[in-house]
This record gives structure tokens, sequence and C-alpha cells, in this order.
């Protein structure tokens, strides 16, 4: 096994000297011991004022605690508060706080360091999952209550991988997190799983760990279960007991058959017709439970119970929006709220807030979305229903992604994953909360994070679903076409289609887009200009796939216009992709001889580089750099080799092969003739795994040959005019 070196730097111990340095630095930051509160002691509302904000932190030594004087005006988005505090010793290895935010960039009179962490401190450092309880602060695994024997680097193991389940952490990650400045195999790795694996083996979890082939390691306990429409009390009728029982084990079918049965000789119960909805909802037919829902809104109302009328009537605004009915939506939301009226229950107004917050941003008003979502996050920590605590809290991150808090919306993301993911939510929300993930992931264009997610909703899909949703594998496409084979990409978009066409026609537009920037990779540029104006047709945005190929085609300014008509969109797709867009328009400008205008594109990714860390992104950024060179600047080579690795380290090998037809190319025409072999023949095996003709097609149409004598160099035009899409 190979040795992984960890590069994380050592941590310096705050002392007396660095105490009083940073006091005098500036008289408004003050570092000072306090004890711990009370577990469970609320500090600050989360992200309340920052002003004087105080949160405690452990370190070996004793309790140590930062207050904070900064005006909210100099405060901007910056680093994850874990990473600010450990950077300061603040922190020990034992503990992490889940849930965090900084700042950074402040005057430089201030010292820059400014962290207000939303917690509850119990919150932070207890992990309940199954029959288990992990403390981390006290460094103990629980069974029922009793104190379960765990090395402590297998404890480290098993924290980490709780707080981050759902994903799929990479093994140099978990590395670099239990061996900080050690030098380990894998072996040291593998060991410390089996042992994982056997302290849950004790509670039945034992499979919860679960290991991806030369990728890495997954906890997440797959085990879905009914959410708040869980029957409250047994039933004498012995059909529907039968029919519960199916739904509890995870057999839609008969479920939903069983019910269907029932319901054609006698009225159901409201919580039984819920039951029942959830049954068909999961056996992917969601429009075919409107009828269902619409029955137990009434029926639940007969009776008086005016919330669980009004959370049927919000889950029908959520399948109506889905189904690209945003009439009915609003319908049944104003419903909704209109049966809550005069009532106070914080589980279902926080439900009705994160459904009003997705109207929101479909609206284009991503600043209300993230209002509504954080209060509905704030009425979901008063409840027990984790669930819906995952929900908001991943809503949250996706709306302050969509504002370019990147390290913000991400944490929150992940923390809300791990929150779902170690509990057992129903399937639809869990499956909510890995597609929103993942839309991020996608619109984004990060594809490593993309596949960590990816590979975990399909485990959550096969144990959750009869027939998994068209959102699996709409994503499962994007993903795989970027990292993997095209041929299984476009097999992925062909079976997604039709079922986003009949339950999910809002992101229709989209499976047509990514289908359009597969068949360009493939080399089918036909039918990748037919699915774009598709996508369009039906009110989805095709760019920047669209834009390329019309770039392809030799039209430079109907390229750029139509890049430049999503860069004014403000819904949460535009915003999410705008990193992907500017850089696209500043490439094409600078391949079609607009410097001036490239330039000013990149002026805005250079103005804010935290929004845009994504290797795919900066693969891109340097390649236009490189475009906007002399061809014969040492630079420009440079930067195209950098983008090369970038494109690499992303995972995408299409771009990664096609860059590397490009440099061969070049190499060629140097003179360098082995360096230019050595690329061709890297580009082609790469063309032949993942199935791109278009590709092998390039590659064949080069050979050695001397340099050109006068003019342009050999065919440079036809390499500058590759499709570099970000997908």
């Amino acid at each position: 096994m190979l040795a992984k070196k960890s590069t994380r730097r050592s941590l310096n111990r705050i002392d007396n000297t660095s105490t009083q340095e940073s006091v005098s630095a500036t008289p408004r930051i003050m570092v000072i011991a306090k004890r711990m509160p009370a577990p469970g002691t609320p500090l600050v509302a989360p992200y309340a004022s920052h002003e004087k904000a105080t949160r405690d932190s452990c370190a070996p030594q004793g309790k140590l605690a930062l207050e904070f004087g900064i005006p909210d005006e100099h405060i901007q988005q910056g680093n994850h508060g874990i990473a600010t505090c450990r950077s300061y010793g603040l922190l020990g290895n034992q503990f992490q706080f889940r849930d965090s935010f900084a700042g950074r960039s402040l005057p430089s009179a201030d010292l820059s360091l400014m962290v207000a962490l939303s917690i509850s401190l119990r919150d932070a450092i207890l992990q309940n999952f199954g029959p288990f309880q992990l403390d981390e602060e006290a460094r103990s695994l629980r069974l029922r209550g009793a104190p379960q024997k765990i090395q402590p680097r297998v404890f480290d193991l098993l924290a980490y991988l709780v707080r981050n389940a759902g994903r799929v952490v990479p093994k140099d990650e978990l590395m670099d997190a239990l061996w900080p400045d050690l030098t380990v195999t894998e072996a040291s790795l593998q060991r410390a799983v089996s042992l994982a694996r056997r302290a849950l083996a004790a509670g039945g979890l034992a499979n919860s760990i679960r290991s991806f082939v030369k990728h890495g390691y997954r906890f997440g306990i797959d085990d879905p279960g009914l959410g708040q429409i869980a029957p409250t009390k047994a039933s004498d009728d012995l059909e529907i007991s039968a029919a519960r029982d199916l739904a509890i084990q995870r057999d839609w079918a008969g479920a939903a058959e069983r019910f269907d049965a029932i319901s054609r000789t006698r009225e159901l119960d409201p919580g039984d017709l819920d039951l029942w909805a959830l049954a068909v909802e999961c056996c992917g037919r969601p429009v075919a439970a409107i009828p269902i829902l619409s029955r137990a809104v009434a029926a639940h109302m007969r009776i008086g119970q005016s919330v669980r009328a009004a959370r049927a009537a919000i889950t029908l605004a959520k399948i109506h929006l889905e189904r690209g009915a945003a009439d009915a939506a609003i319908g049944w939301l104003e419903r909704g709220g209109q049966l809550l009226t005069g009532l106070s229950d914080s589980g279902t107004m926080g439900y009705l807030l994160w459904m009003k917050s997705r109207l929101a941003t479909f609206g284009g008003r991503p600043k209300e979305a993230l209002e509504l979502a954080s209060k509905a996050f704030e009425l979901a920590e008063q409840t027990d229903d984790q669930g819906l605590r995952a929900l908001t809290l991943v809503y949250k991150g996706f709306y302050n992604l969509s504002l370019g808090r990147v390290n913000e919306g991400s944490e929150q993301q992940n923390h809300a994953a791990a929150i779902a993911l170690s509990s057992q939510v129903d399937p639809i929300t869990g499956s909510l909360v890995y597609c929103n993930i993942l839309w991020s992931c996608r619109t984004f264009a990060d594809w490593p994070r993309a596949r960590q997610w990816s590979e975990g909703f399909e485990s959550w899909c096969e144990a959750s679903f009869a027939e998994s949703p068209g959102a699996c594998g709409l994503h499962r496409a994007e993903i795989v076409g970027a990292q993997r084979t095209l041929g299984e990409a476009l097999a992925n978009i062909e079976a997604a289609i039709p079922k986003l066409a009949d339950e999910e026609a809002w992101s229709l537009g989209d499976g047509y887009r990514v289908r359009g920037d597969i068949h360009a990779m493939i080399g089918d540029l036909s039918q990748a200009k037919s699915d774009y104006a598709m996508a369009y047709s039906i009110g989805w945005d095709a760019e920047p796939g669209n834009a390329v190929l019309l770039f392809e085609t030799g039209d430079v300014e109907a390229a750029l216009a139509a890049l430049n008509r999503a860069l004014q969109g403000l819904s949460w797709f535009h915003l999410q992709r705008r990193g992907l867009l500017l850089v696209n328009a500043a490439r094409l400008a600078a391949l079609g001889g607009r410097p001036e205008l490239a330039a000013s594109f990149l002026a805005e990714i250079d103005a804010f580089p935290e929004r845009w860390p994504q290797p795919a992104v900066r693969a891109m950024i340097a390649e236009t750099r490189a475009a906007l060179l002399p061809a014969d600047d040492p630079q420009a080579m440079q930067l195209r080799l950098l983008a090369r690795q970038l494109w690499t380290s992303a995972g995408v090998e299409y771009h990664a092969a096609r860059l590397r037809i490009d440099l061969a190319r070049r190499f060629f025409d140097m003179g360098d003739v082995s360096g230019g072999t050595s690329e061709l023949a890297a580009a082609e095996r790469t063309a032949a795994r993942i199935g791109s003709p278009r590709l092998m097609s390039m590659a064949a149409s080069l050979a050695p040959s001397p340099i050109p004598a006068h003019g342009k160099q050999r065919g440079e035009s036809e390499f500058l005019m590759i499709s570099s899409s970000g997908t």
C-alpha cells in the first residue's frame, strides 16, 4: 500500500503571550477563560448580531472563549469557523462544532478573525443513531445507555463518519483527519474501519459503514422510517394492519395496492390516507398521490385535525410545484396557511415556511427564500422532527450557495445530510436532502463533491424506493458524463427524461440540457442542438452548452449574447451557475478575438475568488488566461498544463483529454515530438475508455510535423473551438 503523508500544518496553542498580543493588536477582541455553560444552553440565536457574540470552545488545557465586538459591516464571507478555530489553536482535535460561520477581510486595524458559531453545545457533541449515542465531549459510545469499549482512533473515525453521514468520504480525507502530520498506510485505515464495524455490530449496524472501492467509506442508516405520518395507534382491522406493516417494511407497491383495495370497500382513516399517499410517492408516482392527499385533507378536517390537514395540503403544494403546476401549488399552500391560522404547531409551520421558500426561489427572490428557510429552521429546532430539521437546513444552505456564500452553504448542507442519514427520516425527505445537495454540486460544477454524494444517493434510493425517481437518474447522468463513461451517462438520462416528464416536469428542461451536453461530448452535434432547443422551448436555460455549440459553428456574437442573457437570470439555477457562465463567456470572448470583453468577465471572477474554488472552474480560468496571451508566450503553455492538471484532479476525463489533444498539437508544432506523442497517447486512451468518437476523431487527425514557416500554427482554429462546458 502507498503511504499517505498528511500535509496538514501543525497548530499553535494559544498561550499567555499570544493572548496578550491579540488583545493589544485590537482592544475590541479578547481571549478569555470561561466555564462551559450547562448542556443544552443556547448561546446566541443562530447568526444573530455578531457584536459581542460569545462562543465556547474546548482545548486540552481548559475551556476558552472568544468575545468579539466587530461591527457587522466589516464582516464578509470566509473560511469555516472550525478551520479558523483550529488555526488559532482554539479547538482540540477531539471536539468540533457542526454548524459555523466565519468572516474575514476586516480593516487592517483589526485582527483578521471573527467567528460566530450558531449552535447548541450539547447538539454539537452528541450524535444519536439507531440504538447508539456518540458523545464527542466525553469521548464515549453508548449502546442503549450502556458504555461500549472503543479505541481512541476508532472513536475518532466513527465520529468523523457520523458527522459526514450520507457522503462517501475519500480515504485521503479520512487519513488526514485521523493521522495529522503522520505517515500511515491504507492498512491502518482499513483496520480502524473494521474495528468500527465490530463496535456497531453489537447494535445491528455493522453494515452502516459501507466501502466504495478505490474511493472511500460512507456512514448511513439506509433504513428510512415513516416520519410524521407513522401510525400512532394500532388498528383492530386486520387488513389495515397488514397494509401498515407492508409500508413499515418498505414494500411500497404492496402497501399501495392493499390500501387501494381497502378503500374500494370502506372509508380509510385520515392517517391511513396519508400513509397510502406516501406509499404511492415511493413507487415513483407522486402525481397519483394527489387525489389521495386531497381526500386526506378533507378527512382530517372532518374530525377537527387542522394541523394534520395543513400538513397534507402543504405536501400537495410540493407535488404540484414539482410537476410544474405553480398555480395549484400556491393554492394548496394558501389552504395550508389558512388551516394553521390561530394554531401553534412549530413543525407544521416550519414545513409551510420551507415550502414558501421554494416558491420564492422559483420566483427569482433568493434573499426572501433564505429568510423564509431560516425561520423554518428555527421552528424545526423547537421540535423533535429530525427530518424537518434536515430539510430546512439543507435548503438554507442551498440559498446561501445561490447568494455566493459557498463555505457557509456547503457546511449547512453537509450538516443537514448528517442529520437525515443518521436518523430514520422518511424516503421523500431523505431524497429531497440528497437532491438539494446534488443540484448544488452540479450547478457549481463541483464534480469531486458530486461523486461523493451521488454514490450515497444511489444507496439511499435502492433502500428507500420501489422505483427510483427521475431526479436520481438526472443527477447520475450528468455526474457519470463528467467522471465515467458517456454511453452510461446517455442511458441514464434516456431513462430519466420520461420519468421527469410524468412526475417532475419542473426539471425536465435540465434533462434535455444534460442530454445535449452528453451528445456534444460524444460528437452528435445535431442531436445536441435539438436537445438544447427543446430545453429552451419548455422554459429552461441550456447554457453554457448551447453557447459553446453556437461558437463552434462560427456564430461568436450569438454565443456571447446567449451567455449574457443567462447572466441576467435571477433564479437559483442562474445564480449557482454564475461562475460557470462567467468563465465560459470569458473563454469564448478570448477565443473569439474579444480580449477586453474577456477581461471584464474575468474581473468579476477575480473579485470573488472564494465563490469559485471548484477545480473545473479554475481549469477554465487557466485556459482563458492562456488564450489571452501570445501563442509563443511560455506562460500560456504553463497555464494550459495547469488547466490539464485541474481537469484531471476534478475527475472530468473528457475535458482533460480534450486539453491533452490541444497540448499535443502545440508540442508537435514546437517540434517536441516526444511531448506531443505522450499527450496524444494519453488522450486516445481516455477517449476510448469514456466512449467519445469526437475525441477519437480529433486525436486521429494529429501527426507530428515541423513548425510552420508562416502564419497561424497548423490546426489552431479547430482545436480552439472545442467545447468546454464544464460537464
